[in-house]
């Protein structure tokens, strides 16, 4: 326009330019003399409980910043341009804590990746970016549901925390007296029964026996479907996780076995929490796992898969989460069931009542056990 029509269109095109300059400009001035560091109120929470995070932001410029977002790694399906928290502004020459509250809707540790605080003011036609210093992450353990008692065998190893009325020892209650043998301790003797009968007679009591449970989880990548919270991997974890943490409460030592590795668990607070912080960052493999040691120097044994798993022996219990009720995955039309021929301990046809089939299967198999089928 300014060479072909009017000396004017030279204004105009000028215009545009500061216009574009200073959205580009302005946005990435803004941002060299800010910086930010976020950390977790907690170090743990569930899926789905809230957990405050603290925000501290350091303006060393005069003038306010405006427009301010924290963009990346708290959402697992979110694009690169998802925020997930905005600031409106900051103040020159401040320093200033904001506190939000975020829920993680599936487990692992946050952020998942390197979070940075972004800005378009004004224009919006540039995004200028800078790292955000992570003080502390969060583990956010699998969300476990409340099973009920589930009677497991008579175990053979030693515990003081776990005596059986089925084995003789000196660890737990009084069960029965006999004659004095050569080398009992004093301290076992019944004196009572002593004076009445004119003869030692010692005390017998309880026997220490702890119960080692096995369950195997197939990390296998070829074995899950779909994406997300709802995924066949995710439900795996949360079915092994709520049989784990119910078996330990009932004073049983659990190994849970990925194939690859293990991992045991204990009533102790300790080895909960170090168990769960390391389910919460579980990925699928990219090779097969085998069952190999599944059931090996344990008295019980459960395994949790999908009709999927190439797995050619399934163990006599076995969990299978059928894949077609599940989110599909891109790939979902490629894979053939292939467990689907195998009637199952337990069996979980879809996601939105994975629950709720579990507590009931689960109760219905606890009975089978109490009645001894």
């Amino acid at each position: 326009m300014g060479i072909f029509v009017t000396p004017q269109g030279y204004v105009l095109l000028l215009t545009i330019l500061a216009v574009v300059g200073l959205g580009v400009v302005w946005p990435w001035v803004g941002l060299r003399g800010v910086s930010c560091e976020l950390k977790f109120r907690t170090r743990r929470c569930r899926e789905g409980e809230k957990a405050e995070v603290i925000v501290e932001i350091v303006n060393r410029w005069p003038i306010p910043v405006w427009g301010l977002a924290i963009e990346n790694g708290f959402f697992v399906e979110d694009s690169v341009s998802d925020a997930a928290v905005a600031l409106a502004r900051i103040p020159g020459w401040s320093r200033c804590e904001f506190v939000w509250r975020f829920q993680p809707l599936q487990r692992g540790v946050y952020p998942q990746a390197p979070p940075r605080i972004v800005t378009e003011f004004p224009f919006g036609l540039w995004k200028a970016k800078r790292p955000v210093k992570v003080q502390q992450e969060l583990s956010v353990w699998p969300k476990t549901y409340r099973l009920s008692n589930f009677p497991l065998p008579q175990g053979n190893h030693r515990s003081v925390t776990s005596p059986s009325d089925q084995r003789i020892g000196q660890e737990g209650e009084r069960t029965g007296v006999r004659p004095f043998r050569q080398g009992d301790s004093l301290r076992t003797i019944h004196w009572s029964l002593t004076a009445r009968h004119g003869r030692f007679i010692v005390s017998e009591r309880q026997g220490s026996a702890q119960t080692r449970a096995r369950i195997y989880v197939d990390l296998d990548h070829n074995s899950h479907l779909g994406f997300g919270p709802d995924s066949t991997f995710e439900w795996a974890i949360r079915i092994a996780a709520s049989i784990a943490t119910e078996l330990v409460q009932q004073h049983n030592v659990v190994v849970l076995d990925f194939g690859t590795h293990e991992e045991q668990m204990t009533g102790a607070q300790a080895s909960i929490h170090r168990t769960m912080d390391r389910l919460a960052r579980l990925k699928p493999t990219k090779e097969p796992a085998t069952m190999r040691r599944t059931g090996s120097g344990c008295d019980w044994s459960v395994s949790v898969a999908t009709d999927l798993s190439q797995s050619e022996k399934p163990t006599k219990r076995t969990i299978v989460l059928r894949s077609d009720g599940f989110r599909a995955a891109p790939d979902a039309s490629e894979k053939q069931a292939v467990l689907a021929h195998v009637n199952p301990w337990i069996c979980v046809q879809d996601h939105d009542n994975a629950a709720r089939q579990l507590l009931s299967q689960w109760t219905t198999k606890g009975r089978e056990a109490w009645c001894g089928s």
